[in-house]
């Protein structure tokens, strides 16, 4: 019942709000406060009651909702509500509402920390996911109800919560061990409770299932013992005849295979004997045979033998001296390949060094900026050749040393010190030239644009590099920072930043995945693989 403070407030605030309203509006409105309150005292009377809510009930109870306060009592009265939508389904329409009703109720339960109606809701909307043919979310909501129900004595749910965990498995053609375990877990809770119907239930869908791989010794014996249950939970014996009409099915079956297994046993036995005398006969002749296609075909092979020794011989002396010449060749090919690397990286510098020498006759700030962009970028390419020429291998980068020395050349460059700190994350692999130069170009903007523009302050600035793999054929670059992020008028997915179409276009030169976040900071994720990837 609502108090009486409670009343005087509505009837100031409908005073305040209205002005000089007649007092027969006031009177209504005084009226229309006792009905609702009349309402809300059914509705709450009625919360412990197994019996379901009428059409009736729902349209009152979804009208006084919000005059309940966030307890177990509008808990009950939304699981109730949602009850009756699920179960009175026409169309998709009905359905949401029982899952929007659910998942209020779920809210309420999480805030209340109440494990039984936590329980209680994830079940309730296990069951509407199954209406809706929502088989993944079925199992999800149903593990979820067991989770919070271990912890109560609320048997039946936790059974029933079992149930629809053997219900998703159904759905879903799992094996039938997957199908088994989650059934049995529901029969034995049943029991526990003493709810011989629901254990008769389970120990049928267990015969069944058994039925299915033709285990009629199972089938029969759990059939037998839902019997068993049904009678204990005292149904009619018109209820319970065609269950039993169905374990004389089975057990004739039974009965049947048996007989075609005995039968099917001694005529096995009598082909097996019969192929034993044959394969004894036949066994001695063959013997024979090929003991004198053996004796020739060891004579011709070693004639043969001793023809194509010689030939390989022959061959082989060719074939060493091709090898010697293009060991040489292989040699020469190194040696040109980590000159021009050496070469190609010293005209990068010499492009860097022109680009330095232009940017000390420039005043504008927006074109120094950009000199200076394009010399972090050169370098970038610069390092690349330079590892090259310095490894051992001419076509792949070590990723670790590769990201540690571009960070500290970006560090350096932009004189930062230790205003910015870089936590790096980098497993240990290589990557090819065609990978290389993409991921260091977009690793050079991303960090760039973090130290110029993330961190207004350098207050507590942190700039996070991970570049992972779990099988050496995908990859994940992720470059964050805890700064300002990106500017509100800023679309990462159409921005005019040449520095972001310039990530964007050498990602899709890799066929990587691209994306750009900004919450508490800002988020550059690139996914890539180098699994047929014929890029150059």
């Amino acid at each position: 019942m609502l108090s009486k403070h409670y009343r005087i407030f509505l009837f100031l605030l409908v005073w305040f709000t209205r002005g000089e309203v007649n007092a027969l509006a006031r009177s209504k409105s005084i009226m229309q406060i006792g009905i609702d309150e009349k309402d809300l005292s059914n509705l709450k009377n009625n919360l412990d009651q197994e019996v379901a809510y009428n059409e009736l009930q729902v349209k009152k109870a979804e009208d006084l909702l919000s005059q309940l306060p966030e307890s177990i009592d509008k808990i009950k009265v939304l699981l109730k509500v949602s009850d009756w939508y699920e179960a009175s389904y026409n169309n998709p329409k009905t359905l949401l509402k029982a899952f929007q009703y659910g998942e209020e109720a779920l809210r309420i339960s999480q805030n209340l920390h109440s494990n039984i109606y936590i329980g209680k809701c994830y079940l309730q909307l296990s069951m509407v996911q199954e209406l809706r043919n929502n088989n993944a979310m079925i199992e999800v909501n149903a593990r979820k109800a067991i989770e919070a129900l271990t912890k109560t004595n609320q048997t039946d749910d936790l059974g029933e919560a079992w149930v629809m965990v053997w219900s998703a498995k159904m759905r879903t053609n799992a094996p039938i061990k997957d199908r088994l375990d989650p059934i049995f877990k529901a029969a034995s809770l049943f029991e526990k409770s003493g709810n011989n119907k629901r254990s008769g239930d389970c120990y049928r869908e267990i015969s069944e299932l058994y039925f299915s791989i033709s285990d009629f010794h199972n089938a029969l014996n759990w059939l037998k013992k839902a019997i068993f249950f049904y009678k204990a939970a005292n149904l009619k014996e018109s209820d319970i005849y065609p269950i039993t009409s169905r374990l004389n099915i089975i057990y004739e079956t039974e009965k049947k295979s048996m007989d075609i297994i005995k039968l099917k046993n001694k005529t096995l036995l009598q082909q097996s004997k019969l192929k034993n005398e044959v394969f004894l006969r036949n066994s001695m002749v063959i013997f024979v045979l090929l003991l004198l296609i053996i004796l020739a075909l060891l004579y011709k092979s070693f004639m043969f033998k001793k023809k194509t020794n010689k030939v390989l011989e022959t061959q082989q002396n060719e074939i060493n001296k091709k090898n010697n010449t293009l060991e040489k060749l292989v040699v020469e090919k190194e040696w040109l390949l980590r000159e021009i690397h050496h070469r190609v990286k010293n005209n990068l510098h010499m492009v860097a060094g022109l680009l330095a020498s232009q940017a000390e006759f420039l005043k504008n700030e927006e074109a120094l900026q950009a000199i200076n962009s394009s010399q972090n970028r050169i370098h970038t390419m610069a390092l690349i050749h330079q590892k090259l020429y310095q490894s051992e291998s001419l076509s792949i980068i070590d990723m670790p040393s590769y990201i540690f020395e571009l960070t500290e050349y970006l560090k350096d460059s932009f004189e930062i010190k230790k205003s910015i700190r870089f936590v790096l994350d980098v497993d240990s692999f290589n990557l090819p030239l065609s990978h290389s130069i993409p991921i260091g170009l977009i690793f050079n903007e991303a960090v760039t644009n973090a130290i110029e523009y993330a961190f207004p302050d350098h207050n507590n600035a942190i700039i996070r590099i991970s570049l992972k793999t779990e099988d050496n054929k995908n990859y994940i670059l992720i470059i964050e920072d805890n700064g300002i992020g990106l500017p509100s008028n800023i679309d990462p997915y159409d921005s005019p930043s040449l520095g972001i179409k310039l990530m964007r276009g050498l990602s899709e030169d890799i066929r990587g995945k691209f994306q750009i976040t900004s919450e508490n900071g800002t988020k550059i994720t690139l996914e890539f693989s180098t699994v047929d990837s014929n890029l150059y």
